[in-house]
C-alpha cells in the first residue's frame, strides 16, 4: 500500500524539538514516516526555518542537529520557480509569512494536506487541506 502523503510546516517541527506540548503528535508522524506508512514532504525554505527556530531557543547545534534528523523522515522539496510563484500567489491572498504560505503552496500544488499548528493557516483553508496538529493520528 502506497504511504500517505502530507506537507509539513515548520511550526509543530520548531515545537516538538522545543519541547513544546504536540511534541507526541510529531514524534508519532516521524514514526509513520520512518515506517514509510507516510511521507512528510517540507520545502527547503522550511527545513531553513527548522534550524532557525531551533538554533534561537537551544543554541547552534541543537539548530544543526534539528536540520539534520528531520532529513531522515522528511522529504525535503527544492524550491523552483513554479513553488516560488504558487507561494507568492498565495502571499497575496493570505498576508501570511512568506515562509509559511511555501509550505501552503507545495502542499496546494501537490494535492496533499498540510500539516500545522499555526493559526495563521487558518487564512488559507479555502486554497489547501490543512490537517491540524490537534486532529490528526498516525
Amino acid at each position: 500500500m502506497a504511504p500517505v502523503l502530507y506537507a509539513i510546516d515548520a511550526h509543530p517541527i520548531v515545537g516538538a524539538f522545543c519541547q513544546e506540548a504536540f511534541r507526541p503528535i510529531v514524534q508519532a508522524a516521524a514514526a509513520a514516516a520512518l515506517e514509510e506508512r507516510i511521507t512528510l514532504r517540507l520545502t527547503a525554505v522550511n527545513a531553513g526555518e527548522v534550524e532557525y527556530g531551533v538554533e534561537r531557543a537551544l543554541g547552534a547545534d541543537a539548530g544543526r542537529q534539528a536540520l539534520g534528523a528531520i532529513q531522515e523522515w522528511t522529504e525535503i522539496h527544492w524550491v523552483d520557480l513554479e513553488l516560488a510563484s504558487r507561494a507568492a500567489w498565495i502571499k497575496l491572498r493570505s498576508r501570511m509569512g512568506y515562509a509559511d504560505c511555501f509550505a501552503a503552496a507545495l502542499a496546494h500544488r501537490d494535492g496533499i494536506p498540510l500539516i500545522t499548528g499555526d493559526p495563521d493557516f487558518h487564512r488559507v483553508e479555502d486554497l489547501v487541506r490543512i490537517a491540524w496538529l490537534e486532529d490528526v493520528r498516525f
